[in-house]
C-alpha cells in the first residue's frame, strides 16, 4: 500500500470552492474565478488553478518528450568581422567553461579558416558554423580536419544555411531564388551526419512575434524546406535529420518552457504526415533580445538567467545567453563571462541536468503545452492552405502579422500595462544618454519586407533621455 493511499485526493470543484470561501465570495459566485483568469497574446486564458482533471482531454501529455537527463550545449555565439578577433574571442569563451562555439559569418578561404580555428580543439569541444557560404566553408573545414587528421565522424559539428531566413531579414536572396535553394540542396546531399538546415524562428520572436507565431511560422518554414528537397529526391528521413529548428526563449517563464515541450509535439505530428517515425528534433535556443534594457542593464542578466531555466527545463539542446549588455551592439569580456557562467551555476548548482523532463505532468505546463499545440497546428494549416511559407512572406501576410502583435505588445509597456523592471517601473532616474544599437529599417531596393528586430523598451527610453535633454 501506498503512503498516499492514506489520504484523499482534492478535486477540482473542492479548490474551486475553497479559492471563493479564501477570496471572501459567496458559494457558486463564478465571478470571483473569472477576475483571476488572464488572457496571454497568444489568446489563451490562463486559470487561476489546474488539477489533473485539467488533463482528462489533453492530449500533449501521452508524449514522451525529454526520456533522458537534461544535456544541452553551453553554446557562445561569436560573430565574425575579422578572423583575428573572432578567433581569440572563441578561445576566450572556451577557456571559461563554454563547450561549443558558433561562428556567424562568412569564411572566405582556407586561410581564413586555419586562422580561424587556431589552438581551437575541434575534437572536444562543438563546432558550429552559420552563414551565406555553407559549402564553401563545409570545404575547407573538411581538407582542414583531413590536414590535422581529425575524423569529422568524431566531431560535433554543423553547418547551417537558412536561405529564406535570410530573404526575411535582408529582403533578398544571396543569388536569387532557385540558386540558393540549390545550395541548399547541395549541402544537405552531404552524406556526412551533421546538421546543414537551420530554422531561425529565433527572427521571428526577435520581431515580437507570440509563441504561436514563432512555432507556426518556423515550421511552416521547415516544411518549405522538407517539399523542395524531397522533391529534388533527397529522403524525407534523411532531410529531417538535417534540420535544426532555432528558437528565441522570452521571460513569460511556464510559457516559454511549454514552447519547447510543444514544438518537439508538432515535429513529431508534422513528420507523422510524411509517414515518419522516431527523429528528434534539435532545438537551439537564444535569450530574447526584444526585453533587452539599456537602462539598469543588469537586470537582463536576471532576466536571461529565467529564460535559461525555461529551455534547460523545456528540453533545448543548446542555449546561446546574450550578455547583459547587448543592446549596446557590443559586449565586454565581463559580460560575455556572466553570460557563460548563468549556465554553469544552472548545471552544476541547481541540478536541473540530472532530472528526467522536470516539467512532465506538471497540471499547468502539460495545459499550456496542449494550447499551444493546437494554436500553432490551426496557424500552420492556415498558413499552407493560403500557398506555403515562401509564399506568405513574398505577399507580407507573414511581416505584417508579428508586426501588428509586436505594436500592440509595445503599447502595453508603454502604458505600463506590461512591466520591464527598471524601464517602465522602480526607473533609475540617473539614468543617462545612451548609445545602443539603432535599428535599420531596410526598404530601398529590396524583393519582400523586411522582419524588423525591436525592443520593447526603447521607446521609453528615448523618452526619458530626451525628458533630460
Amino acid at each position: 500500500m501506498s503512503l498516499f493511499d492514506e489520504f484523499e485526493g482534492t478535486t477540482h470543484q473542492q479548490w474551486y470552492d475553497k479559492i471563493i470561501k479564501d477570496l471572501k465570495g459567496t458559494p457558486g459566485d463564478a465571478g470571483v474565478i473569472e477576475k483571476l483568469i488572464w488572457k496571454s497574446t497568444e489568446g489563451i486564458e490562463v486559470q487561476p488553478f489546474y488539477t489533473s482533471e485539467n488533463l482528462k482531454q489533453n492530449k500533449s501529455k501521452d508524449f514522451n518528450l525529454n526520456n533522458n537527463k537534461a544535456v544541452w550545449e553551453n553554446r557562445f555565439v561569436v560573430n565574425i568581422n575579422t578572423i583575428e578577433e573572432a578567433n581569440k574571442k572563441a578561445l576566450y569563451a572556451l577557456s571559461r567553461g563554454a563547450d561549443a562555439i558558433q561562428f556567424v559569418g562568412n569564411i572566405n578561404s582556407q586561410n581564413e579558416l586555419n586562422l580561424l580555428l587556431k589552438h581551437i580543439e575541434v575534437s572536444i569541444v562543438g563546432i558550429h558554423f552559420y552563414n551565406s557560404n555553407p559549402n564553401k566553408t563545409h570545404e575547407f573545414f573538411s581538407n582542414y580536419l583531413l590536414n590535422n587528421n581529425i575524423k569529422l565522424s568524431d566531431l560535433n559539428y554543423a553547418i547551417s544555411f537558412d536561405c529564406i531566413g535570410e530573404l526575411l531579414i535582408n529582403g533578398n536572396w544571396k543569388v536569387n531564388e532557385q540558386a540558393d535553394l540549390e545550395e541548399l540542396a547541395i549541402l544537405t546531399k552531404s552524406p556526412l551526419p551533421i546538421k546543414t538546415i537551420s530554422v531561425n524562428g529565433l527572427s521571428f520572436n526577435n520581431a515580437g512575434a507570440t509563441n504561436v507565431q514563432e512555432l507556426a511560422y518556423s515550421f511552416s518554414q521547415a516544411v518549405e524546406y522538407i517539399n523542395y528537397l524531397t522533391e529534388k529526391g533527397l529522403e524525407i528521413e534523411d532531410v529531417a535529420k538535417k534540420i535544426t529548428l532555432h528558437f528565441g526563449i522570452g521571460s513569460n517563464y511556464f510559457f516559454e518552457i511549454a514552447k519547447i515541450r510543444a514544438a518537439k509535439i508538432l515535429w513529431k505530428l508534422i513528420l507523422n504526415e510524411y509517414g515518419v517515425i522516431d527523429i528528434p528534433i534539435n532545438i537551439n535556443s537564444t535569450t530574447t533580445f526584444t526585453n533587452f534594457a539599456c537602462f539598469d542593464q543588469h537586470n537582463n542578466i536576471l532576466r536571461t538567467t529565467t529564460e535559461a531555466m525555461s529551455a534547460i527545463i523545456g528540453g533545448a539542446n543548446s542555449i546561446s545567453i546574450l550578455p547583459f549588455d547587448s543592446a549596446y551592439g557590443t559586449s565586454t569580456e565581463f559580460s560575455e563571462r556572466i553570460a557563460i557562467n548563468i549556465q554553469h551555476i544552472l548545471k552544476e548548482e541547481t541540478f536541473l541536468g540530472k532530472v528526467n523532463d522536470i516539467s512532465k505532468g506538471a497540471y499547468y505546463i502539460e495545459s499550456i503545452t496542449d494550447e499551444l499545440v493546437e494554436k500553432s497546428l490551426a496557424l500552420f494549416k492556415e498558413i499552407e492552405q493560403k500557398g506555403g511559407f515562401l509564399a506568405n512572406i513574398k505577399n507580407g501576410l507573414i511581416q505584417d502579422a508579428i508586426q501588428q502583435v509586436a505594436q500592440n505588445e509595445q503599447q502595453l509597456f508603454v502604458d505600463g500595462k506590461k512591466t520591464l523592471l527598471g524601464v517602465n517601473k522602480h526607473q533609475n532616474k540617473n539614468n543617462q544618454e545612451i548609445n545602443k544599437i539603432e535599428t535599420k529599417s531596410l526598404t530601398n531596393n529590396i524583393q519582400i519586407k523586411v522582419l524588423q528586430q525591436v525592443r520593447f523598451s526603447e521607446k521609453i527610453e528615448d523618452t526619458a533621455v530626451s525628458a533630460k535633454i
